[in-house]
């Protein structure tokens, strides 16, 4: 190992000496077949075939922070807990943060809606990269960078050592903090921006106040907010406030799409489930009475897939009941969604539907009703003369003032027969509302007569039994029935 400076690697034979994997590249490509578990070169091949090639460390057990966007940079001493092995190079330094361990590979980039943002940063929209495992590798120091003499030098080195926290946490604090930094608005809606940076941080993190106090300083601070103490108290006014920007507002903000922001807030564990959900359930149609079709789609193998699933009016407003539709019909497993955000998604998505082009009015239950009821005047008729409901509950016709009287027991019989089962209770209240019908206390030659009248009932002349012709109907009927 290199003498001169106690125990850093620098040569490929300290690398080697430390006991890690390493990879001869050349221009950041590799000059070997290295992804094998068991790859290794000693130091003699080293020597002989590869001295002048850069060397990289293939990250079996190391996790790198490799930071693309100078901003990132500001944030480090915000959140960063400790490293001990710190490098980069001349135009770019203190670039890349070596840890022992392994994390998930994760890349903090901008959406493309920023565009105007980012441009002007000579790696865009990639703010850094948390990069692990055997199928990656880093270029160390004292690589030799590219053709125009930069080499790759350690800005900071002690040991290189495991994180004592969260890496993805906190990188990802670090990468949310630049994005908001770069995204800062001029003035004249700072403080809204700031507000809201609070608001969504209070409704779907469990920072504590101060943690979400210093969060939006911190962003006004290195932003260069001429103001920035104004805005260093936006977690403690926001607890206090009843009512709270989030991502929509952030979104009017920076006039982008409201999945752009949550995109940023999801780094840090935030779950735009409510926007997840909309990509997944469609319009609604309504082609019948309390009828609806309701469009989910999907994903397979890269395609977007819709389907039509049918529920009833009740369906579509109770959360565990939509989820189980969808889930039987489609097969779409729908994310976690509050049952307050269910209740106000489905609200608009119905307020907003439409009628199908097979829309039938005649699906109505209530036509469906009355048709029955009308099958019911059709078969029995309705007499003139009041004796035949008091005698034999058959229906009355007042022509006096147009009235229908009915036995309700006969009707519920003739549903019976037709096999249209009804709860007593539901009987009564489709008579009611439907038929507008209303209990009737009546008397029939002093004698108690009860029934359901249906005022100003506009009965047809086939059903109609005038007095003298009812003994011929009568016989009709018991010998149609006996037939």
């Amino acid at each position: 190992m290199n003498d001169k400076i106690n125990k850093i690697p620098i040569t490929y034979e300290d690398w080697l000496d430390l006991g890690h994997v390493i990879i001869p590249t050349d221009q950041k490509k590799a000059r070997v077949s290295w992804k094998k578990d068991d790859f290794s070169l000693t130091k003699e091949e080293w020597k002989n075939n590869y001295s002048k090639a850069q060397i990289a460390l293939r990250l079996d057990s190391h996790v790198d922070l490799d930071i693309d966007n100078p901003v990132v940079k500001r944030f480090i001493t915000h959140y960063l807990k400790d490293c001990g092995a710190i490098y980069g190079r001349r135009n770019n330094p203190n670039s890349h943060y070596l840890w022992k361990g392994s994390c998930e590979f994760i890349q903090y980039i901008l959406p493309k809606s920023f565009e105007k943002n980012f441009k002007k940063f000579p790696h865009g929209a990639t703010l850094c990269e948390l990069r692990s495992g055997k199928e990656r590798y880093t270029i160390i120091p004292e690589s030799p960078y590219d053709d125009n003499g930069e080499t790759v030098e350690w800005s900071h080195y002690n040991e290189i050592h495991e994180y004592s926290g969260n890496i993805v946490i906190d990188v990802s604090k670090i990468a949310l903090s630049a994005a908001l930094a770069i995204l800062y608005p001029s003035t004249g809606s700072r403080d809204i921006y700031c507000t809201a940076i609070a608001g969504i941080l209070i409704k779907n993190t469990d920072w504590t106040t101060e943690e979400i106090d210093s969060f939006v300083y911190n962003i006004a601070i290195e932003a260069n907010d001429t103001e920035a103490d104004e805005r260093n108290q936006k977690g403690t006014t926001g607890k206090k406030a009843d009512k709270l920007y989030g991502i929509p507002k952030l979104a009017e903000v920076l006039n982008v799409d409201k999945k752009d922001v949550a995109k940023l807030f999801s780094w840090i564990g935030v779950k735009n489930n409510s926007e997840e959900i909309q990509e997944h359930i469609g319009d609604i149609v309504e082609y019948g009475s309390d009828r609806y079709f309701v469009k989910i789609y999907s994903i397979e193998d890269g395609k977007k897939i819709e389907t039509d699933i049918t529920v009833e009016g009740p369906q579509l407003m109770k959360k565990k009941i939509f989820y189980d539709e969808v889930m039987r019909q489609a097969a779409v497993f729908l994310p976690f969604m509050k049952e307050t955000d269910f209740d106000k998604m489905m609200l608009a998505k119905f307020q907003a539907r439409t009628r199908s082009q097979d829309y039938d009015p005649e699906s109505s239950e209530d036509v469906r009703f009355i048709g029955w009821f009308e099958s019911f005047i059709d078969k029995f008729k309705a007499y003139t003369d009041k004796k035949e409901l008091a005698d034999f509950n058959m229906p009355y016709f007042n022509m006096k003032n147009s009235s229908l009287e009915f036995n309700l027991n006969k009707f519920d019989e003739f549903l019976t027969e037709k096999r249209v089962t009804l709860a007593r209770v539901d009987l009564v209240l489709k008579c009611k509302r439907i038929l507008r019908a209303k209990r009737y206390r009546g008397k029939y030659k002093e004698e108690s007569c009860p029934s359901y009248k249906i005022d100003n009932y506009n009965i047809k002349k086939d059903n109609l039994i005038i007095e003298g012709e009812a003994q011929e109907i009568k016989e009709r009927i018991i010998t149609h029935e006996t037939t």
